[in-house]
């Protein structure tokens, strides 16, 4: 379905290069609701583009193109939009997180036995994973013999 859609926003922001061919700078807004403004317009030439998605996201492209290859660009430029929304709504799921990486290595440095793990932790479980990691490693302190 997004390839339909897709598709479907790449054909319809081509459509609208074409009908306003010549026009220096147009600005419509699709079916979908994206806001496309098209600027640098001559001849078969476009020179930019910027398109705002509904929920206010931006991407915009400014090296030029002729006009029939603006459906590539707006599809191009559609993953772009869509990727861009993947990570915001990463970034929100990870609001508050503590992102942690723990290394383990050889205890004598060997570097080569390097492994790196990350994660997100919560705050709160932060503060335990710290806690534990202390307690463990007081565990694996060598005590003095007496003599």
């Amino acid at each position: 379905m997004a390839t339909d859609q897709r598709s479907a926003f790449a054909a319809e922001i081509a459509s609208l290069a074409r009908k306003y061919k010549g026009a220096v700078r147009a600005q419509a807004v699709t079916k979908s609701g994206y806001i496309v403004l098209l600027t640098g317009m001559w001849g078969e030439d476009v020179g930019a583009i910027v398109i705002t998605s509904p929920d206010g996201h931006e991407v915009r492209r400014a090296d030029g193109w002729k006009i029939s290859k603006t459906a590539e660009v707006a599809a191009f430029l559609w993953d772009v939009l869509e990727k861009d929304k993947a990570r915001a709504a990463e970034r929100e799921r990870l609001a508050g997180l503590k992102s942690v990486s723990i290394t383990s290595a050889d205890a004598i440095g060997w570097a080569s036995n390097k492994e790196t793990s990350r994660y997100h932790l919560a705050p709160a479980q932060l503060a335990r994973l710290l806690t534990l990691a202390e307690q463990m490693a007081a565990e694996n302190t060598v005590v003095p013999a007496e003599e």
